[in-house]
């Protein structure tokens, strides 16, 4: 007969396996590493459509990488796990992340107007009579125009560089002008990239630090990302994917001023892993419980076919809905999703401008996200030039 301690063991290790069994018999159909393989080199050797590609999938107790391609053009060092990329406006599921540990620590409640925790000489205006919050901003329901008005060609070199340059005495100003409501179509629901830096502006100071300080304090250490940064390192800068156009040309990387809450952080495949694997549920990372807090206010967004909770979009799709979000900056695109309830995620980097005109549940265009989509939702189809789907 078994003493207790050993049976005790064996009731355990049969748990584990049963809940082995039960994964395996559940998991999403994630392709192979080679099928993934083969993606990336259809879309860089023969549609020219990138020149590096990363690409992670995390299931439970598992991370894999998959590249292909080049860092940059001018030589033939490839991609890999540690290739630090732009990432976007996945930088927006951080910043959601620390106003959800802000709010957890009760320095500031999702339905505060966001005035209340910026500086007195901001003027913040009002949405259809009542004051925007911190959640308005976070759900992109602001009424916030996508980026502020600057003279010039929207996107040329010129205003690239003056975006760059754009001051927070100029955001001050710009906040107090005749902004452009968004169309009666949008149901509420207006992409901003200025409400996000409003709201990376109002943390900052009600953290008593830069926003970059306290967003690396808050939820950059204590997820263990070291390469993850606004600004690279000395040592990440050896690894930096270079940008290229939609001709594959290469481009400057891409600069912010004010807007990092917004979209300016650089990551790899593998701390973006790591980082999938603190958010998913069960995870019992440090910042779970702020993960599982940005899922709870989801808000129709109809024009992502789902919802927007805070960072995160819910999209619906073939094979059940999921949570998304893309990145795209003048040369690089990026893209993360993620099943709640498989507990799997996907993410895919380039280092090149995807073709924004395409089709697509995808909101960040044809480059990243079709292809993140398309591995945790096989029935969603990559797509190629001009539409095609395959």
């Amino acid at each position: 007969m078994m003493n207790r301690r050993t049976l005790l063991k064996a009731i355990a290790a049969t748990a584990i396996a049963a809940t082995k069994s039960t994964w395996a018999e559940h998991a999403l159909p994630i392709s192979d590493d080679d099928t993934i393989r083969d993606i990336l080199k259809h879309r860089i050797d023969l549609e020219k459509r990138s020149v590096g590609m990363a690409v992670s999938v995390v299931t439970p107790g598992r991370k894999r990488f998959v590249n292909w391609g080049r860092e940059r053009l001018s030589d033939n060092r490839p991609v890999t796990p540690d290739t630090v990329f732009e990432i976007g406006s996945i930088t927006k599921v951080f910043t959601a992340l620390l106003l959800a540990n802000m709010t957890r620590r009760g320095e500031v409640a999702l339905d505060d107007p966001v005035a209340r925790h910026l500086p007195d000489d901001f003027r913040v205006p009002e949405r259809n009579g009542r004051s925007i919050t911190l959640a308005d901003l976070a759900t992109h329901y602001s009424g916030l125009p996508r980026m502020p008005t600057i003279p010039g060609e929207p996107f040329s070199p010129q205003w690239r560089a003056a975006l760059a340059r754009f001051s927070v005495a100029e955001f001050k100003v710009w906040l107090t002008g005749e902004l452009s409501p968004p169309p009666p179509e949008a149901g509420g629901w207006w992409y901003s990239n200025t409400g996000y830096a409003l709201l990376g502006m109002a943390l900052g100071h009600r953290g008593g630090r830069p926003f970059e300080t306290l967003l690396q304090e808050r939820v950059i250490d204590p997820l263990g990302l070291r390469d993850t940064a606004f600004h690279p390192t000395v040592a990440m800068k050896r690894r930096l994917a270079e940008s290229h156009d939609r001709d594959l040309t290469p481009i400057p990387p891409f600069e912010s001023s004010i807007f990092s809450a917004a979209g300016y952080l650089h990551s790899t495949v593998r701390d973006l892993a790591r980082f999938a694997t603190a958010i998913l549920p069960g995870s019992h990372s440090r910042l779970e419980p702020e993960a599982r807090l940005l899922l709870t206010i989801q808000r129709d967004a109809p024009w992502i076919g789902g919802k927007q909770a805070l960072g995160w979009e819910v999209r619906n799709a073939p094979g059940g809905s999921f949570v998304s979000k893309d990145g795209v900056t003048w040369g690089q695109t990026a893209a993360m999703v993620y099943d709640p309830d498989q507990r799997v995620a996907v993410v895919v980097l380039s280092n090149t401008l995807p073709d924004l005109s395409a089709s697509t549940l995808s909101g960040g265009g044809i480059g990243a996200a079709d292809i993140a989509q398309h591995l945790l939702r096989p029935r969603i189809p990559l797509e190629g030039r001009g539409g095609a789907k395959y």
